[in-house]
């Protein structure tokens, strides 16, 4: 089960994970995957930033501002 950064949810900073991650919320600076991690980014969710994880999955119509994925970028279903 994912650790969750829920829709009220509103978070700036650095974060480093080492399971998977769903975000739902708003947040604005770094997210580092430290293993075989997957994040998954919501469409309901805000992401201003970068995000570096083995497996960044993105749902359609999600609001990437001025956003970095790296790793192996997916869409969601």
């Amino acid at each position: 089960m994912p650790s969750i950064i829920g829709s009220t949810i509103v978070m700036k900073g650095e974060l480093v994970v080492g399971e998977d991650l769903e975000i739902e919320g708003t947040f604005d600076g770094t997210i580092t995957g430290s293993g075989p991690d997957t994040v998954t980014v919501r469409r309901i969710a805000r992401l201003r930033g970068e995000v570096s994880a083995s497996i960044v999955r993105v749902e359609d119509g999600t609001n990437l501002e001025n956003t970095v994925l790296s790793g192996r970028i997916r869409l969601a279903e």
